[in-house]
């Protein structure tokens, strides 16, 4: 029996990973269900922020992979109608738009298919409609969605969102009468087994893994490290996404205590982060909002309890003992519980760093979301 088969459209993919949540959440969704669907990506041939293609890819054409078949647009042939005749060579019925605003893997993808009418056409959201998004640039996204809504693109397309409170804000800017299903993000597929990374008393390690970024709020978690008493170590990875904003950050780091010590460490792929994560005792990541927050849930699948923002779906985590969530207006919460970190024993830390592997392990091996997922693409 042929199975169905899926097209996705997403400005950055694998083997690329510095654009961070949306690559890991489609390559995610292949994995767990690439026996299931015959999925077709078309994305460009570079990852986020870089200008040289990827190396042993070819460019241009449809080309099979792990299972599934990949499109990489170079950019000097990407238009819409290379883009239309990577689509019709797909031949696939259910089209998954990633995001709301990317010229050729949104808005043209949305234009074909009043053209062409694929059976079902999904858009996912990936965050881009909540409040705290629409702020960045407010003037052309909003534009852009009055003359989107004029025009019907978002007519007859299902909106995918990964919690209940996107859902809304998806109701909120687009409409209440959308057609709306809220599954969470996938985990990645990998076999990960517990490691506590040895603890010194009165010394902390703290890791994050994030673009460098306001939303990000690279900056505020550096600035929180200026008042901390104990002995911390914070290492950052990623993306710097504004170099005027990682300036910003330097002029902090310059100024810290003896106590405190700050290094940027370039970026990372996701299949290195298991051995850095060794290294660390807690991913510090306040971010101003995230609609999953796949950094969070790799910390915990690595034994690492957090310190991030209640701007998250992950919440009530230091009930569960994984970690702390705190208000981002109140930097003292945020300091304060990073001395209290810092002075945890050895006994104390292997205790939450076990049960952050065992309640990642749980959320991984939920059935209910690859389930949710069939049901997205089907019904």
């Amino acid at each position: 029996m042929n199975k169905q088969k899926i097209l996705i459209f997403i400005d950055w993919f694998a083997p690329g990973f510095k654009a961070g949540g949306p690559t890991t959440s489609n390559m995610n969704i292949i994995e767990h269900l690439k026996d299931k669907f015959d999925f077709y990506v078309v994305t460009t041939d570079t990852d986020y922020h870089e200008s040289k293609p990827y190396q042993n890819i070819l460019s241009d054409r449809w080309t099979k992979q792990n299972g599934f078949s990949v499109y990489y647009f170079s950019h000097r042939n990407l238009s819409f109608k290379t883009l239309k005749r990577a689509v019709e060579e797909s031949g696939c019925g259910t089209w998954y738009i990633n995001g709301i605003y990317s010229k050729y893997f949104s808005v043209f993808p949305l234009i074909l298919a009043k053209i062409t009418h694929p059976k079902c056409v999904i858009v996912s959201a990936r965050g881009m409609l909540s409040p705290h998004a629409l702020a960045i640039k407010s003037t052309a996204k909003k534009g852009y969605l009055i003359v989107a809504k004029s025009l019907g693109l978002f007519n007859k397309v299902k909106f995918h969102a990964t919690n209940d409170e996107e859902a809304n804000y998806i109701k909120q800017v687009l409409g209440a009468k959308r057609k709306i299903q809220s599954v969470e993000n996938l985990p990645r597929k990998v076999n990960l087994n517990f490691f506590a990374t040895k603890k010194d008393n009165a010394e902390v390690k703290l890791v994050s893994f994030a673009r460098i970024s306001s939303e990000k709020n690279t900056l505020y978690a550096i600035e929180c490290l200026r008042y901390c008493k104990e002995r911390v170590v914070y290492h950052i990875y990623g993306q710097i996404n504004s170099p005027s904003y990682w300036d910003e950050c330097e002029q902090v780091i310059k100024d810290l205590p003896d106590n405190v010590t700050v290094e940027y460490k370039g970026t990372v792929s996701p299949q290195e982060m298991p051995n850095i994560y060794k290294g660390y005792h807690f991913l510090f990541l306040p971010s101003t909002g995230e609609n999953f927050g796949h950094a969070i849930l790799e910390s915990l699948m690595n034994s690492s309890p957090v310190i991030i923002s209640d701007k998250t779906p992950w919440r009530y985590l230091r009930e569960k003992n994984i970690g702390w969530d705190l208000p981002l207006d109140n930097k003292q919460l945020f300091y304060s519980t990073i001395d209290e970190c810092a002075k945890l024993s050895s006994k104390q830390y292997e205790s939450m760093a076990g049960r952050a592997y065992q309640y990642a392990k749980e959320v991984r091996e939920n059935p209910l979301v690859e389930q949710n997922y069939i049901n997205l693409f089907t019904k």
